[in-house]
């Protein structure tokens, strides 16, 4: 079966690709995109970082970017995943082995119903931190006919003056950026806006932003311009407080 890294791989090659077009069209570094070939997935900054830039890749190549992370996911769940299979695929040998110990269920019976558990338990809580929108200041204006993360975010309503003890980030988009958000420590949004997007977030005592392309992102807090993250390509988290 093939890895996520080989099956982009392949589709890039078939396209007639190179690693530094991709890196031109979608501002994530030949170096990541590399890793994520090669499977050198410790070389890549963060868990975060490494299914966004999966989605965002296969989605450039026309592939399910979604199905790609979540085959990256059962590509890393533990061996316990493999026992589940194996009762899957044999239930009649596992249906045999209860019936040996006097009509009491088999221990290894017991111990594929509980991986089942935990692997669901495991698939429901990585799935949850991907799918939870932005309820807080956000305004969103998107087409009808665009369900997923990429679609293109608006500002609908212009940003309010800053609340007494409040901050309020607005992040302008000059460039495609993947961007993860966290409001007083709770991560709430993460997609990939395009240039001409904006996006405002407001928190009681701070937001985090994390960035796959910081030059494509220029900041206002609280009203006042506080520039662009930082360079093209560049990866970058910052911690925005309730300015003093």
């Amino acid at each position: 079966m093939k890895t996520v890294g080989e099956s982009l791989r392949e589709e890039r090659e078939k396209k007639g690709l190179s690693l530094k077009d991709i890196e031109t069209a979608i501002s994530i570094r030949t170096l990541y995109l590399n890793a994520i070939e090669e499977g050198n997935y410790h070389l890549i900054p963060g868990e975060v970082y490494l299914k966004g830039f999966i989605r965002n890749y296969a989605n450039y190549l026309g592939l399910n970017g979604q199905q790609m992370v979540d085959s990256y996911r059962q590509a890393q769940l533990p061996a316990s995943s493999v026992i589940e299979s194996d009762v899957s695929d044999n239930p009649a040998k596992m249906a045999g082995k209860s019936s040996i110990n006097n009509g009491k269920p088999s221990k290894w019976l017991l111990i594929s119903v509980l991986a089942i558990c935990v692997a669901g338990s495991a698939w429901w809580l990585l799935g949850r931190s991907t799918t939870e929108e932005p309820q807080l200041n956000k305004q969103v204006q998107q087409s009808p006919s665009v369900s997923n993360q990429n679609a293109p975010i608006q500002s609908a309503i212009p940003v309010q003056p800053a609340k007494a003890n409040t901050v309020i980030v607005t992040a302008k988009y000059t460039d495609q950026c993947w961007t993860s958000v966290a409001v007083d420590g709770k991560n709430i949004y993460e997609g990939t806006p395009q240039s001409g997007d904006t996006i405002t977030w407001e928190g009681q005592k701070e937001i985090t932003i994390t960035a796959g392309n910081a030059g494509g992102i220029e900041i206002s807090l609280n009203g006042q311009s506080a520039g662009k993250l930082g360079g093209k390509g560049e990866v970058v988290v910052k911690n925005f407080t309730v300015p003093k």
